[in-house]
């Protein structure tokens, strides 16, 4: 009897395994939309309080010359989403969730981050994008890969990758109070050209109730790029 029983077990586990596996899949995926649709009533509120217009789904095209910014040059798969948006000091401003993949199949990664937007008729900047520096960037740069260095600021040069094709024009851009900025903060990513400037941290979102904090913290950086020195 025991002998019959266990093809029994084998074949009930064959079964029970998959049906576990799915089951879990559904339950994540449920998970996920639920946590979604919640960071979407929130932020909404937020939007609400801070006296701003919130929008769902965010179109590229509600800021200018969009694809031109090193983030959103980055992977395929793009999304961008719960934008709370107004106006700082006669300019327009926004905060939203951007996300983007690298890679496919196995390799495939997501990337999902917060973004701060500024766009003010007193900046006038030279196409950049600063981010932190990683092993990758210090092999290429042995290459030839450009990395915009400050020799009064080896700390700054050690942590950051800066580039962009006016060289000169950044290099007068970041004064020692930016760079200063920057060595302290040393996770912050910054794009920027023209009136437009784009703060985040890469693969971090922000957290509801923390958004109006950030706004403020990157309202405060806003104001170094327009008056750096």
């Amino acid at each position: 009897m025991e002998k019959e029983l266990v093809p029994i077990f084998f074949a009930a586990l064959g079964f029970l395994i998959p049906a576990l596996f799915i089951g879990l899949m559904i339950w994540l995926f449920i998970r996920a939309r639920r946590q979604a649709e919640e960071r979407r009533r929130m932020l909404q509120y937020v939007a609400s309080q801070m006296g701003w217009a919130f929008a769902a789904e965010a179109s590229p095209s509600m800021i200018p010359n969009l694809g031109s910014y090193h983030l959103f040059s980055q992977g395929h798969s793009k999304k961008m989403e719960n934008m709370l948006y107004g106006e700082i000091e006669g300019g327009r401003a926004a905060v939203f969730d951007y996300a983007y993949t690298v890679g496919h199949g196995k390799n495939r990664h997501r990337y999902h981050q917060t973004v701060a937007y500024f766009q003010s008729r007193n900046l006038s900047l030279p196409p950049f994008s600063l981010r932190p520096e990683n092993v990758f960037h210090k092999l290429f740069g042995a290459f030839g890969y450009q990395d915009i260095d400050f020799a009064q600021r080896p700390e700054f040069s050690k942590r950051y990758l800066l580039r962009g094709q006016d060289e000169q024009g950044i290099r007068r851009l970041f004064s020692d109070r930016l760079l200063s900025f920057y060595e302290t903060n040393q996770r912050v990513s910054t794009d920027g050209g023209g009136d437009q400037l784009f703060f985040y941290q890469e693969n971090v979102r922000v957290a509801p109730e923390n958004i109006q904090q950030f706004v403020q913290w990157a309202r405060g950086l806003a104001a170094l790029y327009k008056n750096p020195w």
